[in-house]
């Protein structure tokens, strides 16, 4: 390893920007300064963190255990809830609608480091080290000898650098497609467990690719044995080889079901042996009082169960019920789209109208399943990233909800007709808002309060739930005006900028590949992302540049964030115990994030069995 002080910009909170918005640590100064950045967000009441009041009642109901409707061993199986899935003979992440989201898969796809926000340690993984020359013009990392694919075939240098290559040449491509081609020349592999990234000018960040701290690593490694020679756009890769601790056993349409297995040849046994020898991840019922009841009746050890019920069954004395908080580090937002195909929303003005019709204190107090701030910033809102704020900026361009400031400037952009229609360019406005949230979910209900105050303005807008592979077809084509949903965004700013230069901008109709979804586009931008590319962020040089691009965005608001957003987690101690607790946040407890496999190997069987 090289042991030169790391600079500045590589401690952790710079990991933590970049990951957020893809979506040298190992060594002792680096791991220090990673636990003394991320101490002050977890754990001890803070951000990602808040402690429960101590006023629950005493456990009184008695728990009337259901049969759960799995095929594998229910005192085996830990059992999650989760979203409506459509996906089921496709685990192929680099393509729209390739992979089933929150499946499971997440608990076979291992990074080459894990970094935890809950305890804020880096693990090194499928990697053991990393190390830059001086100049940051190479890379090298090295592999663990022992790992190896769930087939049993060797894990190493070779499949890193034969992802590193495909991925590089094909924007088209989600999970990092195109990213690496600014920077990478060609990867030398000296030895199986020993990979060289030749770059073509010096790069500080480009291991941060590699690292799960927002969910999964930007990109995750591929086997060359499976995929070379393949078409990526159209190999399902089914079943998924991948080298986690569990493999996939059955994928069942009609129930909606995922059921992974542990795998007896685990390659790192040693380290991470989980407890549930099944995994078992369903979609829920959509009706919130049938799921609640299956939670209850400890049909679902994780999810379930949504914060109204929650609260309801620990009122009644419910015994089996964990809370566990974790501030999610994706505010919600509005996507706006900004391609002159959609007419009124290329307008900046139009942006700041609807900017003004979003009653953000009314959705923090009375939308979202906890009560939450205001996001100003399209960043969320942990204590390390306060120095990216500038609050000058944020006064000058102030979000507020006011309705007569949004119907001013309407007038000027979209004047009614003698109907008493707003007009742009000769034709009436009417708004398309899509959400990949169920109608009784929140990311709707957001939409719908914005709905609610664009009519009054004169702003007539449909509002369509898009099931998951619907959604995501019309929002990387940019077949909608607003979007609400999440975003994962860099904290780093310039590693939440360069998504945003107008090369990436693609014509309406054609696939984003997870890149300026909004079609953004703004030479002055462009030119201030790519100075900032190769700079230290917390560089004197670097702020005025910070702070033109953050002025530039409250200009024109490709986005407008709303909320920032709480996440309480819900566990069922029925038949497994030790959970993560907001005492013992020692993971991060999300179970859609591959951190969860570290949950896993933490809870112990209760000894309870299943009815018969």
């Amino acid at each position: 390893m090289n042991e030169a002080p790391r600079p500045q910009f590589e401690d952790v909170a710079d990991v933590v920007r970049y990951q957020l918005s893809r979506r040298s640590l190992v060594g002792g100064g680096a791991a220090a300064a990673l636990t003394g950045l991320l101490a002050a967000c977890s754990g001890g009441g803070g951000s990602y963190s808040d402690k429960p009041a101590n006023d629950k009642p005493v456990a009184t109901k008695s728990i009337q255990i259901g049969k759960a409707n799995i095929p594998v061993p229910r005192d085996q199986s830990v059992i999650v809830g989760q979203v409506e899935y459509t996906v089921f003979d496709s685990f192929n992440g680099m393509i729209p609608n390739g992979s089933p989201g929150g499946a499971g898969v997440e608990l076979a796809t291992e990074p080459l480091f894990f970094l935890s926000f809950a305890t804020g340690k880096l693990t090194p993984w499928l990697a053991t080290e990393y190390k830059y020359n001086d100049s940051h013009t190479e890379l090298t990392m090295k592999f663990d000898p022992k790992a190896h694919w769930n087939d049993g075939q060797p894990l190493g240098a070779n499949d890193f650098k034969f992802t590193v290559m495909l991925l590089k040449d094909r924007p088209d491509l989600f999970g990092g497609g195109g990213d690496l081609k600014e920077f990478v020349k060609d990867v030398e592999v000296p030895d199986d467990h020993t990979a060289v990234v030749k770059l073509l000018k010096p790069t500080p960040r480009l291991h941060y690719n590699f690292i799960a701290a927002i969910a999964g690593a930007p990109i995750n490694l591929m086997p060359e044995h499976v995929w070379k020679g393949k078409d990526p756009t159209k190999y399902k890769d089914n079943p998924p080889v991948r080298s986690g601790p569990y493999k996939l056993k059955q994928a069942i349409r009609n129930q909606k079901m995922f059921i992974w297995e542990k795998d007896p040849n685990y390659w790192n046994k040693d380290k991470l042996d989980p407890k549930p020898q099944y995994a078992v991840f369903q979609s829920t019922s959509k009706q919130l009082d049938q799921a609640s009841l299956a939670f209850e009746r400890a049909e679902f050890d994780v999810g379930s169960i949504d914060a109204q019920h929650a609260k309801q069954l620990t009122n009644t004395g419910y015994p089996a019920l964990q809370t566990t908080q974790f501030h999610d580090p994706n505010p919600r937002v509005m996507w706006l789209n900004c391609d002159p195909a959609r007419g009124v929303m290329a307008e900046p003005k139009m942006h700041q109208a609807i900017n003004y019709c979003l009653d953000r204190e009314k959705i923090g107090k009375s939308v979202w399943q906890v009560e939450v701030p205001p996001a100003i910033y399209p960043w969320a809102d942990y204590p390390t990233n306060d120095k990216w704020k500038n609050d000058e900026l944020a006064n000058k361009y102030k979000f507020e909800h006011n309705l007569d400031k949004a119907t001013q400037l309407l007038d000027e952009i979209a004047p009614k007709n003698a109907t008493g229609k707003r007009t742009y360019k000769g034709k009436e406005i009417v708004l398309e808002i899509i959400t990949p949230a169920p109608v009784d979910k929140d990311e709707y209900a957001i939409a719908n309060v914005l709905k609610t105050d664009l009519a009054k303005v004169g702003v007539p807008a449909t509002l369509r739930s898009l099931s998951g592979s619907v959604h995501d077809q019309k929002f990387q084509r940019g077949e909608y005006d607003i979007d609400s949903s999440w975003a994962g965004f860099a904290i780093d700013p310039e590693q939440l900028y360069t998504d945003w230069e107008s090369s990436k901008a693609q014509p309406i109709g054609k696939n984003a590949a997870g890149k300026n979804k909004m079609r953004f586009r703004n030479t002055k931008f462009d030119e201030i992302s790519k100075k900032l590319a190769g700079m230290d962020p917390n560089s004197e040089e670097a702020k005025p540049l910070l702070d033109q691009a953050l002025e530039i965005y409250f200009q024109e608001l490709p986005l407008l964030p709303v909320i920032q957003t709480g996440y309480p987690q819900f566990f069922n101690t029925t038949f497994w115990t030790d959970w993560p607790t907001d005492d013992d946040l020692y993971e991060v407890p999300l179970n859609w994030w591959p951190h969860f496999i570290f949950v896993l190997g933490k809870i112990k069987a209760t000894g309870q069995k299943g009815p018969a």
